[in-house]
């Protein structure tokens, strides 16, 4: 069975005193739509197959142009009315494929293991050029135009290959494409056409564009060896400092991240630093300026549980994690892998104080002396005798909201209680029974069956815990 679904947890930048992030996740899941229409097995008739396989073969050309950063090649292959936009696009994804043009030590450009794109079947009514477009195509000795449905199947690989060992991921796309003689060329994106869907449906199923970190020019790769294999962190002109960072904490994080969860999880990962707000946007299709706070977010696009894998899973560092010092990024690192070790075990629906918190105890493990140091204002609430009356409600979470600092303090304070008063090995059995997700009652059974107590009793003891640390 596969789960297709972006989610985003975003770890949100905190001052404590000793300079390390208190992180703050929320999460937000973007599940795709199902489409009412359905795809057609009718065989193809002659026009149709000699119009797959002619643009079929000019996709296959085009993937090997931008792989390879054939900027030359790739002129070849673009129709010379497509708008400067696009040609600007395709140059600077060539640009990227090819490197900079001063290599930065100890990196290189990026070595994909796979990169190809494909027709894919037509779902839904055919779109249509404007008669006025088609008509100066035709006027420069086009006989037929084509807007389709494509697939961009990639999987990452690194600065060397084969690098990142990781399953292959699927981007969907629209190109517009134009036929001169026997041979096809790519005019632009499908929005040159008109959506004949009604816009009320396209109203109510907003979604930002899937990208590849290609889209943003200065890309670069650097491998790193950690113990489920290749990592690879991806950067941009302006992020290298960052990147430097990562790559040299990434391994004992993934160490890190074991000692607490296991060894049954991938213990590797793809990290991307950002230099703007505009690609870390783009990369987790969120709203530029949304997340200014934040230090990272881990997204992926789809759960294959039949075959036990997360499909393009990416740790992404905001600009703003350029100015960590390296304990600080550590933490921030700790607690994404963290995410990644779990998602293979977290339904959708499950409480926030326990997939924000369980990451929050393993990134600040061992990173503060006392209690006031890694939640400060949980800390100055509970001594002014506000001790929390439950676990956090979601709701509390929202980074736009003023409790959630207090809300992300609990949910660690209530991990960091379980792990005291249980030990560690029975917060991950808690972690994984309530990840399973389900009502009120399933959730508190679940925390039962974990630490052989009812969540009353735990959430009671907490308390005290609280009151007790807080002196």
């Amino acid at each position: 069975m596969r789960s297709r679904r972006h989610a985003i947890a975003i770890s949100a930048l905190a001052v404590t005193l000793i300079a390390a992030p208190l992180t703050a996740c929320g999460t937000d899941s973007d599940g795709e739509s199902a489409s009412s229409s359905t795809v057609s097995t009718t065989p193809l008739n002659p026009f149709e197959q000699q119009r797959y396989d002619g643009v079929t073969a000019l996709l296959d050309q085009l993937s090997a142009t931008l792989s390879s950063g054939d900027r030359a090649g790739l002129a070849e292959l673009i129709d010379d009315a497509a708008p400067a936009e696009f040609r600007r696009r395709m140059e600077a994804i060539a640009a990227d494929f090819a490197g900079p043009d001063e290599p930065i030590k100890g990196s290189g450009p990026l070595k994909l293991k796979e990169f190809r794109y494909r027709v894919a079947p037509q779902n839904g009514p055919e779109h249509l050029l404007d008669e006025t477009f088609v008509a100066q195509l035709e006027d420069a000795g086009a006989s037929d135009t084509w807007v389709s449905p494509v697939y961009l199947n990639y999987a990452l690989g690194g600065a060397s290959s084969p690098g990142l060992d990781e399953p292959t991921v699927t981007l969907n796309e629209s190109l517009t494409f134009a036929r001169y003689g026997d041979d096809w060329k790519v005019v632009g994106e499908g929005g040159l056409a008109p959506d004949p869907t009604p816009e009320t449906v396209l109203q109510s199923n907003p979604k930002a564009p899937e990208m590849g970190p290609w889209e943003f020019p200065g890309l670069a790769a650097t491998d790193v060896s950690t113990s489920g294999g290749t990592s690879t962190v991806l950067f941009y002109r302006g992020s290298q400092k960052a990147a430097t960072t990562a790559s040299r904490i990434l391994p004992a994080s993934v160490n890190d991240v074991t000692k607490f969860w296991g060894e049954d999880w991938v213990r590797k990962a793809a990290v991307i630093s950002t230099a703007t707000d505009e690609q870390f946007a783009g990369l987790t299709r969120t709203e530029p300026g949304t997340t200014s706070a934040a230090a990272a977010a881990t997204v992926f696009a789809m759960v294959d549980k039949q075959n036990k894998q997360v499909i393009g899973q990416r740790i992404v560092l905001t600009p703003a994690a350029r100015s960590l010092p390296a304990a600080s990024l550590a933490v921030v690192l700790r607690h994404e892998l963290v995410h990644v070790a779990a998602r293979l075990v977290t339904a959708e629906n499950v409480p926030l104080w326990l997939t924000e918190g369980v990451p929050e105890y393993v990134g600040r493990k061992g990173t503060y002396r006392e209690f006031v140091d890694a939640a400060p204002e949980l800390a100055a609430a509970v001594a002014a005798g506000d001790v929390p009356k439950a676990l956090p409600s979601d709701g509390s979470f929202s980074v736009t909201s003023d409790d959630a600092r207090l809300a992300y303090q609990s949910a660690w304070s209530f991990a960091a209680f379980v792990a005291d008063a249980f030990g560690e090995g029975k917060l991950k059995d808690m972690y994984v029974n309530v990840a399973k997700g389900g009502d009120t009652a399933t959730t508190e059974a679940a925390i039962k069956d974990a630490l052989g107590v009812d969540k009353a009793k735990v959430v009671s003891d907490w308390q005290a815990w609280l009151t007790k640390q807080a002196r």
